[in-house]
């Protein structure tokens, strides 16, 4: 999106302060890191079962803040979350507000062409989910029918380009994935599409008031994403990942949230 220069240049001072940069500054540069000692990781903190706020309201839960925690530990670092807005998280990490986002970013072309992504460490793909006694069965059968997403996620990107199609589709968006279920429950839209991981967690009671009527054809594994050119973290962060594998923490924290302690089948 196109930005103001003093917009962009104030952005970036912000940044600079944040990371300490400057000749006052303990930047950790060998290590890829913007604060010594610190891995300094950008995520949404509003997207279940992925990462959100625990019952008091405050502290953040979730798979991917548990393994943010658990890399930081493996890597000897202390842990530092930034809470961004998801249309910004994405441009904080080119400006330097934190070394990496880890917030359920799926695996896209234009992203890999853009950033620098680590390897899968969960699998992924967009559904469709309704409400059980939903007369919709298909994609194509929301024609006239409303379609909840969370704006500029691929869910939304998908959407619209069904649309784009001649779907027909009524495209419903909003701030947080959790302000869209919520529209669902409330019977003010006839569905929702989101990410798997996502819908797992909606699905996950035997009792869910909810089904999936749909998955893309096009898989979007979820990845760690960085800055271009930092390719010492992506390494160490792909060291660790390969240790949390091999020492069962990972298959630990997927049983925890998914039932499964293979997060990448």
């Amino acid at each position: 999106m196109k930005r103001l220069w003093a917009v962009m240049l104030a952005g970036i001072m912000a940044a600079c302060m944040l990371a300490g940069c400057g000749s006052s500054g303990k930047a950790d540069a060998e290590g890829g890191l913007l604060k010594e000692g610190t891995l300094m990781v950008g995520t949404e903190i509003g997207y279940p079962p992925m990462e959100y706020f625990d019952e008091d309201g405050s502290t953040p839960i979730g798979f991917d803040m548990e393994l943010a925690q658990a890399l930081a530990d493996d890597m000897g670092l202390k842990l530092e979350l930034v809470d961004t807005a998801w249309d910004g998280i994405f441009a904080g990490v080119d400006t330097d507000k934190y070394d990496v986002i880890l917030s359920c970013v799926s695996f896209t072309p234009d992203r890999d062409e853009n950033y620098l992504l680590s390897e899968t460490y969960i699998a992924n793909a967009p559904v469709l989910v309704v409400p059980k006694d939903s007369d919709i069965s298909s994609i194509e059968e929301t024609k006239g029918k409303s379609i909840a997403v969370q704006m500029e996620t691929t869910a939304d990107y998908i959407i619209q380009d069904y649309n784009k199609e001649g779907l027909g589709a009524d495209l419903r968006q909003y701030e947080k994935v959790i302000n869209a279920f919520d529209e669902l429950k409330a019977g003010r839209v006839d569905s929702v599409c989101t990410d798997s991981v996502v819908a797992a967690y909606y699905l996950g009671d035997a009792a869910s008031d909810y089904k999936t009527v749909w998955q893309s054809p096009t898989k979007e594994p979820i990845v760690m994403c960085m800055k271009k050119g930092n390719d010492t973290l992506k390494d160490r962060l792909e060291a660790s990942l390969k240790n949390l594998r091999d020492n069962g923490k990972l298959a630990e924290i997927s049983t925890k949230y998914f039932g499964s302690d293979d997060p990448i089948k």
